[in-house]
């Protein structure tokens, strides 16, 4: 998840520097404007951050400018610091030791405050101090027009003003971006503006060199969309080389960046360009760009000097001017190395910025000139459902997920994707993904067209590799791999070794953390198709050597993404069993992928190639699924089918239980009072005599209770449930306080069913905490530690289910704060890695809801903006969502939210340290253990 706030220790300390950031932007932008209007006036400078935050000098004055960006209003405290310094200026210019009269003004982006306005219009107020903001209708300066109310406004303003000058060349955003980076540079004092100032007669000038600096840049994308954690286009370094393979939007990145670079940033693409003649066509370049002032130009055009010579003076040049030129190379995969890095050695003046496509001359030159590759990261799953939107075309989370991973997010191969998706599935993206994964789709892609040819150049067993590789969209490990390739290919490890060589070479495969290898997911989509050409037994055989593999790896560790892998694998090769027997693990519906199983569950339940015992827990799993999302369609159905084949095969006390708890529970939802306690002292009295299986039992029917609304009842079994499981575990509630998974995880004791046991414990609290809310009690840390053990069994989707909840809870009681540090802290960290696509809207837009509790309204706008493409995609339901925190956060926008709660002084005031304060002191190792046991800790949990 792109898009996303960033996880920080201190999301306070994260505001405060973003408010910090968006005051200095709004000020830059601020002097842009004065700059722009600035031209034919009778302005003769413009100062920034002299005395002021902006001065502009006139022939007979000086007017000083104190710019405030604000979220409400401007009060008096906001400007008294300034006013009172104006007072220092006044006498300055009275005594005569500054020329001319003096003006000051305060343009603010918000309004006065009442006793500010009253202030303002009181006789003591100074008759050369006036104070502006948006909307105010006495307007007395050109060159300090109205101030906006937000950075984008003022930022559109500018657009509008530039878009009247007579620079056709330059696109209005273009010149508005280079001027608000040189108005940095003069505010830092930097070179080529070290008095801060800006002269009237150099704008002409200043704006015909911004022309020339971007004429040979391809022109910028009216609508380019951010890639991840894009690298900026300037920085220290003096040689980089950014790799991608065609259609990865190097060329757009490059000229979208060089718009807002401060810089002199020059492009040359050396496609077609003899590798001889490289440096003299660069020199050629960017001599004609040098400015002619003192026959610069006659000096470096000297007859016969070389390519190189003309390269180390204009280099030389760059050095002495104080301003680095930033060179950016396109396409420096097609010339010679060697030329390429004579080049670059003989202009050590210049920076470099290179773009290529991955192979062996990137390689190479990287190799020559020591440095490392970067990349591009491609597009979010936001940018996805933006372009899709932009076009039509409907999508949800899971689809622009799907999108990504088949696409690797390239930029060009997204774009043609929603191109086909319009013209063929009629706007359906979600169709176009599932036949690209099904390898069912008749158009070829553009991404097939382009990325073909890589495949078609590699040898014909590397080909092969890669073709079995892309079964895999998870990275391996180097002994997976070559277990892996060495069942489907019966290829030995020696020789994989020269395969993986060239696959890396080329860009095909990607190195994870220096071992793990997984195929470029852009190449996946081409690699599949090839498999499919290698005929069918080879592919069944590359699906049950890779399902093999996952199965061995898995049993020396748990990882949630390589169990998706392997069920996807399971239900590729058809091994319904096994489905089966995973869809009786509770923790096999908490992953996000019940829509890949679903369709071979319901095969399942009916299949004559099943016995009744497999029929029916096939049954069992589609049926707790539905009563886990609350889907009661078809519920009842399935359930009198199990009724049916536990009557008619006469299966065992497991299946009667299993199937009698749920129609119970099922009763109980729908408030038969009568038919749910019935079916209660049935499954009572045919309940197998063991103590798990009783648990499960008053479990259940603790949870019915709570659905009919018999709370005492619901409550009293659930608190003594809770402190059974607590006992099994060999854990207390004064042992968790304070304690993370990894710090409880040693604690417990071991046992055959302690992931079950952990899970149980779970639903057990947090049934507990809904009986409790519903009677209006505090459930204390019930959510808390419920969270804890969801994590701690695995059970991914609850973690967020009760998270979100949590959230509830501390909204309800007006700790917006620590609602907020829930989200960041907790939820969105863990949603980023785990991508459960079925979370991802709801989580987000409660988090806007969130924001806006805690004031940030802008940042929660903002969020629900980068929401909306996918609106469309969500079924009613979802969209019914979408649009209720939309609304209610206009509502608190409009009327302001209930104020924070405060906790007394001796309380802790955030998550963060309500979470230290419950840390358990540190037990000594001779002391008796916290678990009850009555041995010593060291010889108990101590060790």
């Amino acid at each position: 998840m792109d898009t996303e706030r960033p996880s920080v220790i201190d999301p306070a300390q994260l505001s405060r520097i973003e408010a910090t950031h968006r005051g200095f932007l709004y000020q830059h932008l601020y002097v842009t404007r004065t700059l722009l209007l600035s031209v034919g006036t009778d302005v003769s400078a413009v100062v920034v951050e002299g005395d002021e935050d902006l001065e502009i000098l006139r022939p007979a004055k000086r007017v000083y400018i104190q710019v405030k960006h604000r979220a409400g209003v401007l009060a008096w405290s906001d400007i008294k610091g300034a006013v009172s310094r104006f007072e220092d200026y006044r006498a300055s210019h009275a005594a005569g030791k500054r020329s001319g009269g003096a003006e000051f003004v305060i343009a603010s982006s918000a309004p006065p405050s009442p006793s500010l306005l009253e202030r303002l219009q009181s006789r003591g107020w100074p008759k050369d101090v006036r104070i502006e903001w948006p909307g105010r209708a006495d307007m007395f300066d050109p060159a300090t027009p109205m101030p906006k109310t937000n950075v984008q406004e003022m930022a559109d303003t500018c657009r509008e003003i530039a878009g009247r000058l007579p620079f056709a060349v330059l696109t209005p955003d273009t010149l508005v971006w280079k001027l608000a980076g040189q108005v940095t540079l003069a505010a830092a004092g930097q070179e080529p503006r070290t008095d801060h100032a800006f002269r009237a007669d150099e704008l002409p000038d200043l704006f015909e060199q911004l022309m020339v600096q971007l004429q040979a840049f391809p022109a910028p994308l009216p609508d380019y969309r951010a890639q991840e954690d894009e690298p900026n286009l300037l920085d220290d370094s003096p040689i980089r080389l950014i790799t991608g393979y065609s259609g990865a939007g190097k060329t757009s990145w490059a000229a979208q960046a060089a718009v807002h670079a401060a810089g002199e940033v020059a492009y040359f693409d050396v496609r077609d360009v003899p590798g001889g003649g490289l440096s003299a066509g660069l020199a050629r370049e960017l001599a004609a760009r040098r400015r002619k002032e003192g026959g610069g130009l006659g000096h470096v055009l000297l007859p016969g000097a070389s390519g190189i010579e003309i390269l180390q003076y204009l280099s030389r040049d760059s050095i002495e001017s104080s301003q680095p030129l930033t060179v950016v190379l396109d396409n420096i995969h097609e010339p010679p190395p060697a030329d390429v890095e004579a080049l670059v050695r003989a202009a050590s003046g210049f920076r470099f910025v290179m773009l290529g496509q991955p192979g062996p001359n990137s390689q190479e030159l990287m190799a020559r000139l020591r440095i490392q590759g970067e990349a591009l990261n491609g597009w979010s799953s936001d940018s996805v459902a933006a372009e899709a939107a932009t076009h039509g075309c409907r999508a949800d989370a899971a689809t622009c997920q799907s999108l990504l991973e088949q696409t690797g997010g390239l930029p060009l191969y997204v774009q043609n994707a929603v191109t086909i998706a319009v013209s063929e599935h009629g706007g359906s993206l979600a169709d176009l993904c599932r036949d690209l994964e099904a390898q069912a789709h008749s158009v070829e892609t553009a991404q097939e067209l382009i990325l073909a040819r890589v495949i078609d150049a590699l040898p014909v067993t590397t080909a092969e590799v890669v073709a079995v590789l892309s079964l895999s969209d998870i990275p391996l490990g180097r002994k997976e791999v070559a277990a892996f390739i060495r069942e489907a290919l019966k290829l030995e490890e020696s020789k994989l070794a020269a395969h993986l060589r060239g696959m890396r070479t080329t860009g095909v495969i990607e190195i994870f953390g220096g071992d793990k290898t997984k195929v470029h997911d852009a190449i996946r989509l081409i690699g599949r198709a090839r498999l499919v050409e290698m005929g069918e037994q080879a592919a069944s055989a590359a699906r049950h050597a890779l399902k093999a593999m996952l199965s061995q790896s898995l049993k020396t560790g748990w990882e949630y993404k390589k169990l998706v892998l392997y069920i996807r694998m399971l239900a590729e090769i058809g091994d319904t069993k096994t489905l089966v027997e995973l869809g009786r693990d509770e923790v096999f519906h908490e992953m996000g992928i019940w829509p890949v199983i679903e369709p071979y569950l319901f095969r399942a339940s009916t299949s004559n190639e099943l016995n009744p015992d497999e029929r029916f827990w096939a049954l069992d799993g589609i049926v707790f699924n539905n009563m886990r999302i609350g889907k009661e369609e078809g519920t009842a159905d399935s359930i009198a089918l199990m009724n049916q084949l536990v009557e008619e095969h006469g299966l065992g006390d497991e299946a009667q239980l299993a199937v009698g708890m749920k129609e119970m529970t099922v009763l109980a939802l729908a408030g038969d009072v009568a038919g749910a306690k019935r079916l209660m002292k049935t499954v009572a009295d045919r309940l197998e005599n063991t103590p798990a299986h009783k648990r499960i039992f008053r479990y259940n029917a603790a949870a019915s209770m709570f659905f009919l609304g018999e709370y005492n009842y619901a409550e009293r079994e659930a608190y003594a449930l809770i402190e059974e499981y607590y006992d099994l575990l060999g854990l207390t509630p004064q042992i968790v306080m304070g304690r993370n998974p990894p710090e409880l995880h040693p604690l417990l004791k071991k046992s055959h069913d302690l992931d079950d046991n952990l899970k149980h414990l779970a639903d057990t609290l947090e049934l507990y905490a809904k009986v409790r809310a519903a009677q209006k009690k505090v459930s204390g840390l019930a959510r808390i530690h419920a969270m804890k053990f969801y994590s701690m069994s695995n059970s991914l989707e609850s973690v967020f289910r009760v998270g979100q909840d949590l959230v509830d809870d501390f909204v309800a009681h007006n700790d917006y704060i620590g609602a907020r540090e829930i989200f960041e802290t907790n939820l969105l960290p863990n949603l980023q890695v785990l991508k459960l696509a079925s979370y991802i809207i709801p989580i987000r837009s409660q988090y806007a809801v969130v924001l806006a509790y805690c004031g940030d309204i802008q940042s929660a706008e903002a969020e629900m903006t980068r929401l909306s493409p996918y609106e469309a995609g969500l079924d009613p339901v979802g969209q019914e969502e979408l649009r209720r925190q939309r609304q209610l956060i206009g509502e608190i926008k409009r009327y302001g939210p209930p104020p924070q709660r405060q906790l007394p002084s001796n309380q802790p005031k955030s998550v963060e340290e309500f979470r230290q304060n419950m840390v358990v002191k540190k037990v000594g190792r001779n002391e008796r253990c916290p678990c009850g046991s009555g041995v010593k800790y060291k010889k108990c949990h101590g060790f």
